[in-house]
């Protein structure tokens, strides 16, 4: 039988190169890949030059038997190799059954010790609560020792108290008896006082009982007079009340004459005519004072909105009110009953600009311009309540309306312009 050496030997290194491969694989150990590609090579070259000399010794059948030999001698090398390699393999399926045990034992000692660390917590928890039971115990135990102690020293006292009272007893009984042959007549004397005494403390219970019933009697005076004189008291606060509101009433009516009188002698207004207003407010400090002291509302002079329109005004409430009062200036348009009221369209819809003029500078100055609006159903209806969102009302801070370039000399101007051609606009 014939064997080609350069096969077997081939095969001999294919296989030697996986048993080192694997040994450095097991072993944790690993080259790098140039370093594992360099040995390949060598390995290639030195089959090569295995070749070459199994080429030249095939010429040279007399070494034919030395040949078989070898080969036989590495088959036996090889199978030798599969063995380590079986047992190798053998040996990594133990390590690799050992580390999953391992890594189970392991889980379950984490689980052991998180289920640990809970009874832990839990411990810890109950300790603490113990400790808080035991300090409350402990302060229990110090107040029923004082409570204890107290009691052992007032009852010490009360039994020193009782002996010393049977000490004073039987003085008395001793000397009652030694006294008592020669107190016969004093102790008539006695009986007779002592019945003279009982008809005194009668005559004493009679006069206290008179006496109760009179001072009785003053107490429910004095209720009805505590009574009377919290009536008088509510009485007052409600005539304070309405002194308050009657002397508001008063400040505007007062406010409402100087407004005529104003008008009368043409003091507060500049220009009017139908659709356009200016107003001229004088002694401006002074009026903010009146109204942050009395809330007092502020009317401009009565205009139209265009000839023979509607009959409107604007109220200036100065120091604000409800949530605005003492920060804001706000102002309304006001609806009057006019003359032509029956001759217009209502609702009504007004739209107007009201401008606070810059006084610094009148041609290039920045004037306060803010739009307002006027929906009414008829003359003389109350308005709506103040919103920031709705154009009923315009908001002017008072650190913005007290600059020096709005209000100057104590004089403000506030100029009103109805919009042209508005929605409900009726035109005669």
């Amino acid at each position: 039988m014939t064997y080609d050496v350069s096969v077997v030997y081939y095969n001999y290194l294919k296989c030697y190169v996986k048993v080192i491969k694997f040994e450095r694989h097991y072993n944790g150990y690993q080259k790098p890949e140039t370093r594992f590609q360099e040995d390949i090579s060598k390995l290639s070259k030195r089959l090569a030059d295995i070749e070459r000399r199994c080429a030249q010794q095939s010429h040279q059948n007399s070494q034919l038997p030395n040949v078989m030999q070898t080969c036989d001698a590495m088959k036996n090398s090889l199978m030798q190799h599969s063995l380590d390699i079986e047992k190798l393999r053998y040996h990594h399926k133990s390590f690799s059954d050992w580390r999953s045990n391992l890594e189970v034992q392991l889980n379950n000692l984490k689980q052991a010790a998180a289920m640990l660390q809970n009874a832990k917590k839990e411990t810890d928890l109950h300790f603490m609560t113990l400790q808080d039971r035991i300090i409350l115990l402990e302060k229990l135990q110090i107040e029923f020792n004082y409570m204890r102690d107290s009691f052992i020293q007032e009852q010490n006292y009360t039994r020193q108290m009782g002996k010393n009272v049977e000490q004073e007893f039987k003085d008395l009984k001793a000397l009652f008896a030694t006294e008592n042959a020669t107190s016969g007549a004093l102790i008539d004397d006695q009986k007779r006082m002592i019945e003279n005494l009982k008809h005194e403390i009668d005559d004493v219970r009679k006069t206290v009982d008179e006496q109760k019933a009179k001072l009785t009697n003053v107490v429910f005076d004095l209720r009805a007079a505590s009574q009377i004189a919290s009536e008088a008291v509510e009485k007052m606060e409600i005539q304070e009340r309405d002194f308050t509101e009657t002397k508001k009433e008063i400040n505007q009516i007062k406010l409402d004459l100087e407004i005529l009188e104003g008008l009368s002698t043409s003091t507060e207004v500049i220009a009017i005519k139908p659709g356009r207003l200016i107003w001229k407010i004088t002694d401006f400090e002074n009026k903010m004072l009146r109204a942050k002291e009395f809330s007092s509302v502020f009317k401009s002079p009565i205009f139209f909105t265009h000839d023979y329109g509607y009959k409107i005004r604007v109220l200036m409430y100065m120091n604000g009110i409800k949530k605005w009062k003492d920060r804001y200036t706000l102002l309304c348009i006001h609806v009057l009953k006019g003359d032509y009221d029956m001759l217009l369209k209502w609702p009504c819809h007004i739209e107007a600009t009201i401008t606070v003029r810059d006084l610094e500078d009148v041609e290039k100055g920045k004037p306060i311009s803010k739009f307002i609006t006027a929906k009414r159903q008829c003359g003389d209806e109350e308005g709506e309540e103040p919103q920031e969102s709705s154009s009923s009302y315009i908001f002017i801070p008072h650190s913005t309306l007290m600059k020096p370039n709005y209000v100057k000399e104590n004089t403000m101007f506030i100029d009103i312009k109805i919009q042209k051609h508005s929605k409900s606009e009726t035109s005669l």
